[in-house]
Parts: C-alpha cells; structure tokens; sequence
C-alpha cells in the first residue's frame, strides 16, 4: 500500500443491497499508572516493545481519506443515470470527510471502450487510489483492468460486470435479471398469449444482456418475439428501428429495452405512428422518461438506484485501501414503476 494511505481507519460493512458504514478506532496504548505498583520503572519498560509493536500495527492498516483520490470513469455522461451515480459517489465522499472538487477525478468516455482505455492509462500516470468503473465492453477493457492490477491500483467495477472479474476489488450493480423478470411478468400480464414483441438489447453490456436473459427466461414462448436489434441503448439509435418494425408487422404489440433510453425511441416512434396501443418497457428509472410512464405513452420502468450504487462503491474502495475486507459482489434492488404505482415514488429525481 502507499505511503500515503495511513491515518484514519475506515472500516465498511457490506451487505447484499445496502452498505452501512462502520469505523474501526485504534486503541492507544495504556500509559502506567506511576506509583500504582512498586515495580513501577520495570514494569514499564517491560511493556514499551509491547506498545510500540502494537502502535505499529495499528499504522499499518490505517488510510488518511485526506490523501487520497478516486476516480470516476463512467460510459458516458450523456445519460443522467452516470451523473446521478457521481451525485452518490461525491455526496459519500463529503461523508467521509473527503472533497470531491480536489479529490474526485471524472472523465468521458463518449461510449467508446478505446478512449475509456486511454483515460485509464492517464490515471494510472496520475497515481489515483483507486478508480470506480463501469465499462462500455466488458471485454475490451480488460487490457485496461489488468495496466490497473499491474500499478497496484484497485478498481471498483459498477453497473455492468467486467469479463475479467478476478481483476477488480468488487462489482457493484443493480438486480439486472431482476429488472427483466419484472418487466416480463408485467408485459405477460398486459398482453396475450402468442403476442408479437420486439427487443432492443445491448450484447456488449453484461448488465444489459442479464436484463434481457432475465426477460427472455420468464416470458418462455408465452410471446412471438420478432425481432431483436442491438441499440445500444441509445435513443437516436433507437428510433428508426423502432420505427422499420412497426411498419413490418401492423400486429407489433410490445417493445422490450434494455434501459428507458432506448425506450425513449420506441416512444417518439410509436407516438409517429400513432400507435398507443403498443406496450413499451425500459430499465433505470430514469427521471426524464417517468413523465411518459405517468401519462401512458410507455407502460412501466424498472428503476435503479444509481446513487446508492455509487455510495457503496465510495464506501468499498475506502474499505480496500484501509485493508479491510471487502464483499466480492453487491446486488442494489430494483422497484418496478407503472402508471398505476407511479405516484407512490418521487419521480423527479432517481429512486
């Protein structure tokens, strides 16, 4: 560990879905009692080599959180999830007693994996304590992740699970198949048996690909599901492919997205169309896209608690860099959101 992580010990408790936070003190080696015993002089240097061992000891798991710095290396922050998830992280770090305006370092991506790789590299260069990271390819980021297990640099993987899981601290992520069961079991309940379904997935995104693995498994062959097109869960992508399948099949009754940006697409087409009868699901929750579920125009949201995602991760890599232990995995719960239940949840800011 660097040098500059002793200090202050910072200690975390980790559960499966929420983190509290604990702090483990060091005890202060007890001065004699001066005339307490007549051996009073022997006794204490009997017990000196004791207490300084001890003192050592106690050093060596120590971080000062005043000399470290942490970085954030989202997607892209084109999407106000990642911004809400860097409100949790910042809020964890004034906290903890940290400043984010000096101690948080944030970079763009632009969804793009190679320049998330090169911004890792540069941070690797500054010498941060520990990176939080959600890539865009969870394969094509391992040369980065491994250039991290190689600088001594631990990084706390969130949102979408890396291939290589051995080279990161902890993943940190929402209930993905869980997402999808709920928006299956929802959409199953709104539509018959046989109904005509379209999915907007992402491949490259391991949370997006268990959203739709826990979609595709509840759901069985209760649906026909037509078509499938990676969109990368981006809106304008979405769009005119949304678009191409409701004009292919006039029997389309429902669209299936991996997060409610894409869903955003699906919406914008079928309002073209002048299609309201065609069920639309997303994931995330997202603030911008509740309006729709409220007044119909999408039919529900599994929503994500991106804040809570990115405290936990604060609070994981504090935990890693004062030696503590820390959980291998975290799962965050999801709470599906409908027209129907919508005014149960503040929905103008993240769940």
């Amino acid at each position: 560990m660097k040098k500059k992580l002793l200090g202050l010990t910072m200690a975390v408790m980790m559960a499966a879905s929420l983190v509290a936070c604990g702090s483990s003190e060091s005890s202060e080696p007890a001065s004699g009692d001066a005339g307490a015993q007549e051996e009073a002089a022997p006794a204490e240097e009997a017990e000196t080599p004791a207490a300084e061992a001890d003192a050592g000891e106690a050093a060596a798991g120590e971080v000062n959180v005043a000399d470290l710095t942490i970085a954030y290396v989202p997607t892209t922050m084109n999407n106000p999830f990642w911004s809400a998830m860097m409100g949790g992280i910042t809020a964890e770090m004034e906290a903890k007693g940290m400043d984010p305006s000096t101690q948080l370092v944030t970079v763009d991506a632009d969804s793009d994996q190679a320049t998330m790789n090169n911004y890792v590299y540069d941070l690797i260069n500054q010498d941060v304590d520990a990176i939080i990271l959600a890539p865009m390819d969870c394969t094509a980021v391992t040369e980065a992740l491994q250039a991290c297990a190689d600088a001594g640099i631990p990084v706390i993987n969130v949102d979408t699970a890396v291939d290589r899981t051995d080279l990161v601290v902890s993943v940190i992520a929402s209930d993905n198949h869980g997402a999808g069961v709920q928006c299956a079991e929802d959409m199953m309940a709104k539509l018959e048996k046989g109904s005509k379904i379209y999915i907007m997935n992402q491949p490259s995104g391991s949370a997006c690909v268990q959203r739709e693995e826990g979609f595709r498994e509840t759901v069985g062959d209760y649906f026909e599901i037509i078509g499938t097109s990676d969109t990368s869960g981006d809106t304008a992508t979405t769009l005119p492919v949304a678009e191409d399948a409701i004009t292919a099949d006039k029997d389309l009754a429902g669209f299936f997205c991996i997060n409610d940006m894409g869903a955003l697409g699906c919406v914008q087409a079928c309002a073209a169309a002048d299609r309201d009868d065609i069920v639309i699901y997303g994931v995330d929750g997202n603030p911008d896209f509740m309006g729709y579920v409220g007044d119909g125009s999408a039919t529900g949201s599994s929503a994500q608690q991106p804040s809570v995602i990115g405290s936990n991760a604060v609070d994981t890599a504090l935990a890693y860099l004062a030696g503590e232990t820390v959980e291998p995995e975290i799962v965050v719960p999801v709470t599906f959101i409908t027209k129907e239940n919508i005014g149960d949840f503040d929905v103008s800011d993240w769940q």
